[in-house]
């Protein structure tokens, strides 16, 4: 957007002129939510509209879009500790003299830099100039103070997939927000609400999965190396019909939590028990799957991360978490996330989880997560192994692995050290759990419906490959 005053504009779409004989409309998945991080500023300022930060301006911004979006979804996390990077796949805004080292335009207040693949939205990046004089107000626009909050309007329909119409070919002549020249409205008109509607107006049906007395969601989190080192989940479905899951590998999106060597970009692989490739996925964006995975809301937040929704027989499974690599790209380390969601669309479920990766000391130790749905309390057993995982040939095992366990609200629940001194030693026994070394931990509590957290760490500080379960125990 630049800087002048102008009555004349009217809605248009970006698009992908990859191939300009065929150029493609450019959207975002149907169903999505859009996470941006908002990076303008930690200090607090008190603007004229009562905003007490550019950050909570731009939040409002999107959310003045979101009443019109029924097939998509402006997030944000404001103050993120995501530093803005072109190709990191992260939708950015924040202010700086340069975009991404270019100069700004003549008179341009902000740029949006659009990236996408098969006319399908991947990453923007949305840049206010610096060296403006900015504020947020309403009402006629009062330049050489310029309103940050219709250009952040403007600039986020950009981001949806609006472009300049009084630009276009043939130009057009609506009052709209998305006019390329600022001037007195501050904020949407009918002509960009026509826009947007015209582009996510229809979908897929949004979908829930019915909660029951079952681990809802089972997940782990750890550190995925290289080679034979990479994340593996393994669950088992029981019962007598097919199941359908998501599965995701959730990596560089993990930066937006503090995580500071979140994977760059992951890969999953699901097996089956006679180790038969099921299914793959890399960049979950451009699945045929992703309207179908984001409309329950399951969506990765980073493009590039990976997600599958798959339908499995009773069994046996395997899912290996990595890097993506190819001839160009080696490779990476970093901490990722596997996660599985049983949709409950039929009586079949997952009745386990156990996930083997790398602890680490600090915050890089492995931590499964569960959520227990219904209304009544589930026994469930968890385990951390380590030294019995020698008998299976697996490298560094964890000598003397640590096993908490904590509620939603980060309350310690039970922890353990060594299995045979749990207070639930003997039905871990009668379970046929006890494992096999009397270094690893376990305990078999029962817990009310909610989510938990299961931290795996090294005894005095010890490192190693170590094996998360999670067991209900309560068909």
């Amino acid at each position: 957007m630049v800087a002048a005053v102008s009555t004349s504009s009217g809605y248009v779409r970006e698009f992908d002129t990859t191939n300009p004989n065929a150029p493609i409309p450019l959207a975002w998945v149907k169903d999505r939510t859009v996470q941006i991080q908002l990076s303008l500023g930690n200090n607090q300022v008190m603007l004229q509209d009562g905003f007490t930060s550019f950050n909570d301006s731009a939040a409002d911004a999107l959310n003045t879009w979101n009443p019109y979006l029924a097939h998509l979804h402006y997030s944000w996390i404001k103050n993120s500790p995501v530093t803005p990077a072109q190709g990191d796949d992260e939708m950015s805004a924040f202010f700086d003299t340069k975009v991404f080292g270019m100069n700004f335009g003549t008179d341009a207040l902000a740029v949006t830099l659009l990236n996408y693949r098969n006319g399908n939205m991947e990453e923007t990046d949305t840049v206010f100039n610096k060296a403006v004089s900015w504020d947020s107000y309403r009402g006629p626009l009062t330049p050489p103070v310029f309103d940050f909050h219709r250009v952040a309007i403007h600039e986020f329909g950009h981001v949806l997939g609006l472009d300049h119409p009084d630009q276009a070919t043939p130009k057009q002549n609506v009052v709209a927000i998305m006019n390329s020249r600022t001037g007195d409205l501050d904020t949407v008109a009918q002509d960009d609400i026509d826009g947007v509607t015209a582009i996510y107006g229809t979908g897929p049906a949004y979908n829930s999965i019915p909660n029951g007395p079952v681990l809802m969601n089972l997940s782990t989190r750890g550190t995925t190396n290289t080679g034979d080192n990479v994340l593996i989940g393994g669950f088992a479905i029981q019962g007598s019909q097919p199941a359908q899951f998501i599965i995701r590998a959730i990596a560089f999106s993990l930066s937006a939590s503090g995580i500071a060597d979140a994977l760059a970009d992951s890969a999953i692989e699901l097996y089956d028990v006679n180790r038969n490739l099921v299914a793959s996925d890399d960049d979950w964006f451009v699945s045929n799957d992703a309207p179908t995975i984001a409309s329950y809301h399951l969506d990765p937040p980073n493009s590039i991360e990976a997600a599958l929704i798959v339908t499995l027989n009773p069994g046996n499974y395997t899912a290996i978490v990595k890097s993506f690599s190819s001839s160009t790209q080696p490779a990476t380390t970093g901490v990722a996330l596997f996660e599985l969601y049983d949709l409950r669309t039929s009586k079949s479920r997952a009745i386990n989880v156990s996930t083997r990766g790398q602890v680490g000391t600090g915050n890089d130790i492995m931590i499964g997560g569960f959520v227990i749905g219904g209304s009544t309390g589930k026994r469930v057993v968890i385990r951390a192994i380590g030294p019995s995982l020698s008998q299976s040939n697996v490298p560094n095992p964890l000598s003397d692995p640590y096993l908490e366990l904590r509620d939603s609200s980060g309350n310690l629940v039970e922890a353990n050290d060594d299995w045979q001194q749990s207070p639930e030693a003997t039905t871990i026994i009668a379970d046929q759990l006890a494992p096999a070394s009397p270094k690893e931990s376990a305990m078999a509590p029962i817990l009310a419906p909610g989510g938990y957290t299961a931290l795996v760490s090294g005894a005095r500080g010890t490192t190693g490959t170590a094996l998360v379960e999670i067991y209900d125990e309560s068909p």
